[in-house]
């Protein structure tokens, strides 16, 4: 496969609510999409998650547009096969995951075209539908808390990850239980919020029946993990601290989880998401699909990875309105719980007319022959 054009198109998206993490909240976002045309003339579409307002990722969405432009260069000027490229090996350069998955996703979707089937097909994907779960963010108060889980509960959510961080962590986790009851599924995510001095804090949660708590500790704090696992029932689940290859099999090796989320934006593209599903499968952790505030373009392409057998848990990747009031595609709905896999060609989404002509999107060529 060779490339004919790539294009850049950038929007803002205003979010139905905020989100508040550990480390920042996230009013809103620009949707980064981005084109590829192949000399064939088979389009594919991307996306680049590469959060605002957040610093625990490492990337922002400036030094990523950089990165797709440098990125576009290489990928226009070489044949392309979508099954080499590896963000550690085929690109050549360290980092820049979020530009990579971007075009990778972008010539997943294109390939998949090519062949005339579905990107869920094309990556070993079976399930039809998905049952995702919701992500309710730090609140002001209890009561404010409780409202939200119990609208995100009465929408047919089937799962609630909170976002904790020190002060906002026991209270909350207890009274959703109370809310909810002890049987519905439960998360605590940390976004590295907490230190080793925390172990004893964290404990309190083995009372709450929870799922299991994500990414307490610095990404580089494998160790601590791996000491908070052999103090607590409940199970740890890493997400930053797994970027690469080598460090989920240190992850392995040093047992600091028994879980993990995988996002393909994180990890550097499909490639390298379903090498590692296979590789912590086969090792016996629980895998599932993180989302990262996707439009429907990589909100798609996420459902067809997370329609893979391996995915066990339930994914991040909620319906579209939870998030935006309009998304850049058809948007994804919940029904009974669930959202429809795409099985058309591709990813089997688009961008909708009004994202040409909004007045604010910015379309640039970052390639083309």
């Amino acid at each position: 496969m060779k490339i004919e054009s790539i294009t850049s198109m950038r929007l803002p998206m205003a979010m139905v609510d905020p989100l508040r993490t550990a480390h920042g909240t996230h009013n809103g976002r620009t949707a980064s999409l981005v084109r590829v045309i192949t000399t064939d003339g088979v389009v594919g579409w991307g996306e680049d998650v590469s959060p605002e307002g957040v610093s625990y990722v490492g990337e922002t969405p400036t030094a990523s547009f950089e990165s797709l432009r440098m990125l576009a260069d290489m990928v226009g000027g070489r044949t392309i096969d979508v099954a080499e490229m590896f963000s550690e090996s085929w690109w050549g350069v360290a980092g820049r995951n979020y530009a990579k998955h971007a075009l990778e996703s972008a010539l997943w979707d294109a390939h998949s075209r090519t062949l005339g089937v579905s990107l869920k097909s094309v990556l070993g994907g079976t399930a039809s539908f998905i049952t995702p779960g919701v992500v309710v963010g730090v609140h002001d108060s209890l009561e404010d808390l409780e409202n939200s889980v119990r609208a995100r509960a009465d929408e047919g959510y089937q799962r609630i990850k909170l976002k904790i961080q020190p002060d906002w962590d026991i209270a909350p986790v207890r009274r959703v239980r109370q809310v909810l009851g002890d049987d519905f599924v439960l998360q605590a995510d940390a976004n590295t919020a907490y230190t080793r001095d925390d172990i004893n804090h964290l404990l309190n949660l083995q009372e709450f029946n929870v799922q299991f708590i994500e990414q307490p500790f610095a990404a580089d704090d494998l160790e601590g993990h791996a000491l908070l696992a052999t103090k607590t029932s409940t199970p740890i689940c890493l997400d930053e601290s797994v970027i690469t290859v080598d460090e989920l099999m240190r992850a392995i090796e040093m047992n600091a989880c028994t879980v993990l989320n995988i996002k393909p934006s994180r990890v550097g593209g499909l490639c390298d998401a379903v090498r590692m599903q296979e590789i912590a499968t086969s090792h016996g952790l629980q895998v599932w699909v993180g989302g990262m505030l996707e439009t429907g373009i990589g909100r798609a392409s996420c459902l067809a990875l997370a329609s893979r057998a391996g995915f066990t848990l339930t994914p991040d990747l909620s319906a579209s309105n939870r998030y935006f009031s309009r998304d850049v595609t058809d948007p994804f709905a919940l029904v009974d719980g669930q959202i429809v896999v795409p099985n058309s060609v591709g990813i089997g989404v688009e961008p909708l007319p009004w994202v040409f002509e909004h007045p604010d999107v910015k379309i640039e060529t970052l390639f083309s022959r």
